[in-house]
């Protein structure tokens, strides 16, 4: 396929975390502090399968691969495919564990014996209206629809059915969607839930959540 055409033929931006030197684009979501609170709460052990969705610029996946992780991410993006890609090989003599991207929706590109220890998802989190969506590849990393759940309801439909008996998943959720709304969710698909780190702005408090299958 290809190329999709970098912002210019200037220097991309990029900027280090840890080891990682990590490039962004105008067309994929920048890591802020919610992917950065989210990072923060993973307990990563080399060896574990991770599965994150929706990976962005890839800095999840390769922090994950840092620890030796057995890594598979996705997105939806093909300019975040793109980037992840050159970021895994521009960081691949950093990594302990491995990384294998690919291109689709949610859960959409797995088999159903992919199987893993911890499932990761940053999803679109803000209550969107259709008059203030432009269509373009940014709009996806944050359109929430219209209660801001429209992802995060698709993700954890189907995450039970991709994590091992003692698997986890971590996600954000942010106070300016309907926490009534979401209990009730994780409730109907039978996760138990407990929040494991937050972050208060003006206005707004960021939550990570960590569901597993009740019994």
């Amino acid at each position: 396929m290809k190329e999709l055409s970098n912002q210019s033929n200037s220097k991309p931006r990029t900027f280090p975390y840890k080891n990682l030197i990590i490039e962004l684009h105008p067309e994929v979501y920048d890591p802020a502090e919610d992917s950065f609170l989210l990072l923060e709460s993973l307990h990563i052990n080399p060896g574990d399968a991770v599965l994150e969705l929706g990976t962005g610029c890839g800095l999840i996946a390769l922090a994950c691969a840092l620890k030796g992780a057995e890594v598979l991410c996705t997105d939806i993006n093909p300019f975040a495919v793109q980037l992840t890609r050159r970021n895994k090989d521009r960081n691949v003599h950093h990594l302990i564990g491995a990384v294998e991207i690919r291109q689709g929706d949610l859960f959409s590109v797995l088999k159903k014996k992919e199987l893993f220890d911890l499932i990761i998802c940053n999803p679109p989190y803000l209550p969107t209206k259709a008059t203030e969506r432009t269509g373009g590849w940014f709009d996806i990393a944050t359109d929430g629809g219209h209660d801001g759940l429209e992802v995060t309801k698709r993700f954890l439909e189907g995450v039970s059915a991709h994590l091992l008996p003692k698997g986890s998943a971590y996600f954000v959720f942010s106070s300016l969607s309907n926490q009534f709304i979401l209990k009730q969710y994780l409730k109907k698909q039978r996760l138990f839930s407990c929040i494991v780190a937050c972050h208060q702005f003006e206005g707004e408090e960021l939550n990570v959540y960590r569901v597993s299958p009740t019994a």
